[in-house]
């Protein structure tokens, strides 16, 4: 078996276990908590997640656009995973917790890296911030209607609205777009290796 062929087994055996974590993460958590778990951070990344696996399982990820998808997914998994694990997260960890939080966003890095050919280019990496962006922007616009903010960082009623734009905007913004340029970075220095 020569190495091209042993790459593809890997590659399809990531893509199997992305694909059954995330599903598995997103109907455990719909299960349990119906549709309104969907204004999670962490399900709506596990399904970016599903959803682009699931492209590349179905051999439709030639499209232009794909390759911004993929990289959205990415940083949203990443974040997922280090946010929960950070900041959020207590012990005892569920295994539902354990499969969104870790299991997938492990499994989808992997995937991105060692599977996926096409990938942004460092400079694009701004495209990786609007998902989180607009998800910021929603809950800070309905949270004083709606009484609900996710996560506690974003509790503008508890903590004020200057404190939680400075936590947001003078920290985590700043990391998760160094995060986003570096993880860009890697993968295409790899891949311009790979080609030249």
């Amino acid at each position: 078996m020569n190495v091209s062929r042993k790459n593809d087994i890997l590659s399809n055996i990531i893509l199997i276990l992305v694909l059954i974590s995330s599903v598995w993460g997103i109907l455990w958590s719909l299960f349990l908590y119906g549709f309104s778990d969907l204004r999670y951070f962490t399900n709506l990344s596990n399904l970016i997640v599903f959803v682009t696996v699931f492209l590349v399982f179905i051999n439709k990820h030639d499209q232009k656009w794909f390759k911004y998808l993929s990289t959205i997914a990415l940083i949203n998994i990443t974040m997922t995973g280090l946010i929960y694990h950070l900041l959020l997260g207590t012990p005892p960890i569920s295994f539902q917790s354990h499969l969104t939080h870790t299991f997938t966003p492990i499994l989808y890095v992997v995937f991105y890296y060692v599977s996926l050919e096409e990938t942004i280019k460092p400079k694009q990496f701004w495209v990786s911030l609007l998902f989180p962006l607009a998800y910021f922007t929603f809950f800070l616009a309905t949270g004083p209607i709606t009484e609900f903010y996710p996560y506690w960082f974003m509790n503008v009623a508890e903590y004020g609205f200057g404190t939680v734009m400075k936590l947001v905007g003078l920290f985590m913004l700043p990391a998760i777009a160094l995060l986003s340029w570096i993880m860009i970075y890697i993968k295409y220095i790899f891949l311009t290796k790979k080609q030249g």
